[in-house]
């Protein structure tokens, strides 16, 4: 049967490149140590994701090495549905396209040739790049893509474009977008309209040229840009259809927001400046949107990326008895310094199984360089409250701010140990130059950029120095990586895993990977087989 789209969004897809690390020499591991540990764990003659070790384990097929059917039924976190593709999705049907979402691109690469194939005229096709750090995803997607059809119209849209206009002039994405073959780059922030703009020029109902925040390919090939133009968020107009989108790669978890931008403005944070200040939804819209999505078929649980969920106190607690309504387990991003008792105990009957907690420093100088209007026991009693009405958490800590030692890096340590978070992961401070940091290099004598710096207390190789030394010495709290975090808890929970078993399973990671620090490499580490033990007798929780 012919299925014709408008569009069809490439949502996200596998972005660390395995098999490219795998291809380095394990004897000369000294070399590029930090770039994979403690993230990966070495197995089979390849570095892998801790999550893909389950797979090999459990499964004894790796995510890199299975078809695209096989890896929809394996774990990898792209596999969870993006925001990003049924929030489009969710507006674009409001707006009346047919948009069809490959969720992750790499376990459905068939799905999106059937799906290209039935369409009667070839529709745009969209990469969308929310957690692209530059061109080598879109090259490599491109390129499968022209593989299929030369012909293809191709359009490029989302947070890394986005980020490019704040460091470049427009004109420098000619060269990228003509060796990689992209037809055009919509590059704004809230770009919703401009992507509906596209579509109508696309059929004839608008002009192309009037469409704002577009960069593309004019007939003579000229390359073109349109006015730049800011658009506010899309929150109480927000259409509430996400139960009529085709999404098979829905299993019981979705990822939604309540507000856009943040409210606060941590030094290292380029966020709410681009987002130009804290932006909610009023709880009606998010009532329709609960509403929505409880009526997708399965589906039992939400992922909030909302930078500030919790504030303020009012609409957080109007939020929390939302989803007690509506019987939804929830996850989300949480300012632990402002919960009180009430808060915590609203947080658990209204279903909240994981928090991710952006404590970045424990020591008080640090928090103060940061801008983080947080204290370290502010922090350590919102923590113990959580504690107290079971409720886990994911502590993350960045490293190496302006200020940091070797004593702050202590204490950062201590607070793990002795507040007793559940998961922890840590990051090295990323140095960018649009956040307020850049505006106090000099009195931090900070140079450098990206995570190649120094200023006057550290630099990025002590660092990392720092963040292997914790990581080997905690033991209290269970590493995760902080790229996958919260991510990590919400995909297995969504696989059936109980959260006592999510951190059985990191533990027995977690201590291979130490023993590979120490230059044990062996597949027969009786660690592999206590994973597969706890893998073949663990509890499956089906609802």
């Amino acid at each position: 049967m012919t299925t014709d789209f408008d569009l069809i969004l490439i949502a996200q897809s596998e972005v660390v490149d395995y098999r490219g690390y795998s291809h380095l020499p394990l004897d000369r591991i000294e070399v590029y140590r930090e770039l994979v540990y403690p993230r990966m764990v070495y197995h089979g003659g390849a570095f892998r994701s801790h999550i893909d070790l389950l797979n090999i384990v459990g499964n004894g097929v790796s995510f890199v090495d299975a078809t695209a059917e096989q890896r929809r039924s394996l774990l990898s976190v792209w596999n969870l549905p993006s925001l990003g593709g049924l929030h489009l999705a969710n507006y674009l049907h409001a707006q009346g396209f047919r948009v069809c979402v490959i969720n992750n691109f790499d376990a459905e690469s068939d799905r999106f040739r059937e799906v290209y194939a039935n369409c009667q005229a070839p529709p745009l096709v969209g990469i969308s790049t929310t957690f692209h750090l530059g061109w080598a995803e879109i090259r490599r997607l491109s390129g499968q893509l022209r593989n299929l059809d030369p012909g293809m119209a191709i359009v490029v849209g989302g947070a890394f474009a986005n980020a490019l206009t704040h460091t470049q002039e427009l004109s420098a994405f000619e060269a990228p977008m003509r060796k990689y073959r992209i037809d055009y780059l919509i590059h704004g922030f809230h770009a919703e309209p401009d992507l509906a703009n596209l579509l109508r020029a696309r059929r004839g109902e608008f002009d192309l040229a009037a469409t704002a925040n577009l960069v593309y390919f004019d007939t003579d090939d000229h390359f073109q840009a349109t006015a730049q133009q800011w658009n506010p968020p899309l929150l109480d107009d927000q259409p509430a259809c996400f139960d009529r989108i085709c999404a098979p790669f829905i299993n019981r978890t979705v990822q939604a927001r309540t507000s856009s931008g943040c409210a606060f403005s941590c030094a290292f944070c380029s966020y709410p400046r681009v987002a130009r200040g804290y932006h909610p939804m009023s709880l009606d819209a998010v009532d329709r949107s609960l509403a929505s999505i409880k009526r997708i078929p399965g589906v039992r649980s939400v992922v909030f990326v909302d930078d500030t969920f919790n504030i303020p106190r009012e609409r957080f607690r109007g939020i929390c008895d939302l989803l007690a309504r509506h019987q939804l387990d929830w996850y989300s991003f949480l300012r632990v310094q402002f919960i009180n008792e009430d808060d915590a105990k609203r947080m658990r009957d209204s279903g909240c199984q994981a928090v991710y907690l952006g404590i970045e420093s424990a020591n008080d100088q640090v928090l103060e360089n940061m801008n983080k209007k947080a204290t370290r026991a502010e922090f350590t009693r919102g923590v113990n409250l959580l504690r107290k009405q079971g409720i886990v958490s994911m502590a993350a800590f960045v490293l190496g701010f302006p200020g940091e030692t070797e004593k702050s890096i202590d204490d950062d340590l201590q607070f793990i140990e002795q507040t007793g978070v559940e998961f922890y992961t840590l990051k090295p401070f990323y140095y960018m130059a649009h956040t307020g940091v850049h505006e106090q290099r000099e009195q931090y004598q900070l140079t450098g950029m990206g995570n190649q710096w120094s200023h006057s207390t550290m630099d990025a190789v002590t660092v990392q120095r720092h963040l292997m030394r914790l990581f080997r010495e905690i033991k209290g709290s269970c590493y995760l990586d902080a790229d996958t975090s919260l991510w990590h808890i919400a995909l297995m929970c969504d696989a059936g895993f109980s959260l006592a078993e999510i951190e059985r399973l990191q533990r027995e990671t977690n201590e291979i990977v130490r023993r590979q620090l120490d230059g044990q490499f062996d597949d027969a580490d009786p660690g592999f087989a206590r994973l597969k033990a706890i893998l073949d007798h663990r509890d499956v929780h089906h609802d």
